[in-house]
């Protein structure tokens, strides 16, 4: 085989491996309703080397924690302001706005907010959810994407591969136009 036919294989070979590898966003709908117990479960049993981008489709997404007597209690998937006289809620060791998006790798709760929130290092199951100590009252959702991020040694071997592919589409365009200058 001649020397681009393998660069050129091999870059292909490389392009689509990666390409494959890059996970599609998977869309969910978390209900505000939903106690912390039995929170949607993603499906996703997540790995310590693997990173993940949690984004809210619709940022501007009102949910509520009930009855605006004494205060509002309609928030973003950021929660309820402090400000806005309910504080924070600390369960398990974790603290966050009252009606805030959170997610829990079966180990330890974390924010997600509106996001778009970047975080590596989760271990188990991935569930997320209104947070609250009482969800009688709540109602309203948010939409949530998850995306598996590729790490930055992926990327430089796609480079790797696109490169290779180029490099390939140039000796074949270099003998096309010497082939057709010998005709």
């Amino acid at each position: 085989m001649k020397l681009n036919t393998i660069g050129a294989l091999a870059g292909f070979a490389i392009a689509a491996t990666l390409l494959a590898s890059t996970a599609q966003a998977t869309i969910y709908t978390v209900e505000a309703t939903t106690p912390v117990g039995s929170w949607l479960d993603t499906g996703i049993d997540a790995g310590p080397p693997t990173t993940y981008d949690f984004t809210v489709i619709d940022p501007s997404t009102i949910w509520s924690a009930g009855s605006d007597i004494p205060f509002s209690r309609e928030s973003t998937a950021d929660g309820i302001p402090p400000t806005g006289g309910y504080g924070v809620l600390t369960m398990s060791g974790f603290t966050a706005n009252f009606g805030a998006l959170v997610g829990e790798d079966g180990s330890h709760f974390f924010l997600i907010g509106t996001g778009p929130t970047i975080l590596s290092g989760l271990s188990g199951e991935i569930h997320v959810g209104y947070w609250d100590s009482f969800y009688g009252d709540n109602s309203g959702s948010q939409t949530l994407s998850i995306t598996t991020v590729p790490e930055p040694g992926t990327w430089a071997m796609m480079l790797a591969g696109f490169a290779g592919l180029g490099f390939a589409a140039l000796g074949r365009s270099r003998k096309a136009r010497i082939a057709s200058a010998i005709a």
